[in-house]
């Protein structure tokens, strides 16, 4: 972990002095999907990874099952918890995971395999792409697209210097409507609408700005995974505070379908992201013992840094038992029993009438 200046730790303390309510909405009595007011509480949990402080809910709605966070966070709240996560002093935990996915980003290449030449697509946009790490390695399977990216973070401009992006867009796709309008083969959007603040939203635009016939690759978490219930709160794609909404697949193909977007191709098994229980017990040991460093967390006392020595030290030995459990034993029972914790869509745009 990078080092942290005492500005740095003031800073937040600063901001945790003035309370963690301050940084949600009101909470809501109906579903922000379809309107109705049938919810039920399905989570509550803590910032079980960063270690900040605050309590979180995921609700469900009884009508069409979408799942969303209420109280949502508010836009300084989101700021706040995600700072220093992609960047800063969570940046070289974030990209070492990223840098370790590379038979994830094989599929996601490949869903668009049978509708293009062997040329492959000209071009393609990854909205959410982080570092970019998913066009470094989808490279090898396309060697003749163009990858561009689009990304809030810091680490879209780290993607362009290590030239895994070709053209980037800084912030929000709001802001690139008329730059990105007509020109991609492909968009994709992989783990990026569970966390915006209205994920119709930006499938509107998305729909708006693909040129007829060009394609839209979503990959997102599926709450209704059995694997949800057995880890519990320590279930990954819950990944609280960030994941604001978890989208059901029949919501999904419908709001596509809505928008003049047909999918062509659906996969469940196949995007199915191995690694529940090793990821169930990182997020223990890191909700028992934080990085003592970390800027949010009050000053650790001795014993407090000498525990954490201690546990990292000889909890990591049971990752390579853990590892082989979710790949040889987990992840095959997950595919002839079903019950992934994501899919993806492939989705083509339709030919306008106008």
């Amino acid at each position: 972990m990078p080092p942290v200046s005492e500005a740095e730790r003031e800073q937040y303390q600063r901001e945790i002095a003035l309370g963690w309510s301050r940084f949600f909405e009101p909470k809501v009595t109906t579903c922000p999907w379809c309107g109705f007011g049938d919810l039920t509480r399905r989570l509550r949990t803590t910032d079980i990874l960063q270690g900040k402080p605050g309590i979180f809910y995921l609700d469900r709605c009884k009508t069409c099952d979408h799942i969303f966070q209420n109280p949502r966070l508010n836009l300084d709240g989101l700021e706040f918890y995600y700072r220093d996560f992609y960047d800063g002093f969570g940046r070289e935990f974030i990209d070492s995971v990223f840098s370790s996915q590379g038979w994830l980003y094989e599929g996601r290449a490949k869903v668009v395999d049978g509708f293009f030449g062997p040329e492959g697509p000209k071009n393609w946009l990854d909205i959410g792409t982080g570092y970019g790490h998913f066009a470094d390695y989808a490279r090898q399977f396309l060697p003749n697209t163009t990858f561009d990216g689009l990304d809030m973070g810091s680490s879209l401009l780290e993607g362009k210097a290590r030239g895994w992006l070709d053209t980037i867009y800084p912030g929000q796709v709001d802001d690139h409507v008329e730059a990105i309008r007509n020109k991609y083969d492909v968009i994709s959007m992989h783990h990026y609408l569970e966390h915006v603040r209205d994920p119709r939203h930006d499938l509107d635009i998305v729909a708006d700005v693909l040129r007829d016939g060009a394609f839209l690759s979503i990959e997102v978490p599926d709450a209704a995974s059995w694997l949800s219930r057995i880890c519990g709160r320590w279930w990954a794609p819950w990944y609280q505070p960030q994941h604001q909404h978890l989208l059901p697949l029949p919501n999904l193909l419908a709001a596509l379908k809505e928008r003049g977007l047909t999918p062509v191709r659906v996969q469940h098994g196949e995007a199915h992201i191995s690694g529940e229980l090793t990821c169930a017990y990182i997020f223990f040991l890191a909700n028992l013992a934080p990085h003592p460093d970390s800027p949010w967390l009050p000053e650790r006392t001795p014993a407090q840094r000498k525990f954490h020595e201690r546990l990292w030290k000889i909890a990591p030995k049971a990752f390579p038992a853990l590892y082989r459990a979710d790949f040889q034993y987990l992840g095959p029972l997950v595919a002839k029993l079903g019950g992934s914790n994501a899919y993806r869509v492939l989705a083509q745009r339709d030919v306008r009438s106008d």
